[in-house]
Parts: structure tokens; sequence; C-alpha cells
């Protein structure tokens, strides 16, 4: 049986996925999640921590049930960190080993990577990526704790953007 595997859990990775399957279903689909939270609307990231979006799991497509349902396989916390596209094999690595999986066709459906910008503090406490779900946990736990009076946002791309709206008009009522 041949085999697609897709690197990239999010809505690009999750929907070649699902159209694969649509359009052959011989073939054996996987995709590798880097965290555990697959087909996630990460802009709605601004949304779950202004309150707009209670829950955070309402932020998914499809449950992870529901996708596996499909007969796609779902590797969590799984990330590829090579590929030798001559012998077709990937190398994915867990917290706790490194393995190979093999493929006859590969997407890549990564998305983006933030751009860590050249400023001093960019570590400190108080200073905050939101790219992922694991983010937008951390960040929650600090503004529900913290309950800051001002925030700087750094990036004006649409979560940026939706980050700064949601902290002018709703977020000052929760925190």
């Amino acid at each position: 049986m041949p085999h697609l595997l897709v690197i990239g859990g999010s809505d690009a990775g999750v929907s070649a996925a699902l159209r694969a399957r649509e359009m052959s279903p011989v073939f054996e689909v996987t995709v590798l999640v880097a965290d555990e939270f697959p087909n996630y609307s990460i802009c709605g990231l601004p949304f779950y921590l202004s309150g707009e979006v209670p829950d955070w799991r309402s932020l998914a497509h499809r449950t992870l049930e529901e996708l596996r349902g499909t007969g796609v396989n779902f590797l969590l916390k799984h990330r590829a960190t090579a590929i030798d596209h001559l012998r077709r094999r990937v190398t994915v690595s867990t917290s706790d080993e490194s393995m190979s999986l093999s493929f006859d066709r590969l997407v890549i459906a990564t998305g983006a990577e933030p751009i860590r910008p050249p400023i001093a503090g960019l570590d400190s406490p108080g200073v905050f990526y939101l790219h992922s779900m694991d983010d937008s946990f951390r960040l929650q736990r600090h503004l529900t704790s913290t309950r800051p009076e001002s925030a700087v946002i750094v990036g004006a791309g649409y979560i940026g953007l939706e980050m700064a709206d949601a902290a002018r008009n709703e977020c000052h009522r929760r925190w």
C-alpha cells in the first residue's frame, strides 16, 4: 500500500491528508503533528485569550477522534528533523526516541515560524510568543495571575493585530 506522509498538523496538512484519503483511499496517510493539537485554528488564539472563545477546545475544526475516523493516522508530539528524499525517509523525533518513517509521497505543510527579532530581553519573564496552543496556555496563566494593565505587541500579522484588538476591547474585562 502506498504511503503518504504529511509533515504538519494544522489546517494545510490536515486538509492535504483528508483530500488524499478522498482521492486515493488505497493510500495509507500519516500526519506528523509537532504538538498535541491537530487541526486547531491558530488565528483563533487571541479570541480564546480574550474570552470570546471560552473553551480552547472549540478552536479545533475537528476532534482527534473525528480525524482518525477518516482512516488518517496522526502521530502527536512527533517532529520531523531530517528528510532523505532519495531514500524516501523522514527522521522523526519524540521526547523519548528518534525513528525513521518511509513515504511514497511527502507533503510538507509546516506553516511559518515566528521570527525572533534581535531584541535584548526576549527570554525575560512576561515576554511571550503566540504561535501555538501551548503558547496560549502559558500566556493565559500569566494574564490571569498577574492581571497586567498594559502590553506591548511586537508583530503586525493576523495574530498580532487580533491580539491587539482583543487586548483593547475584551481582555481588560477578564484580566
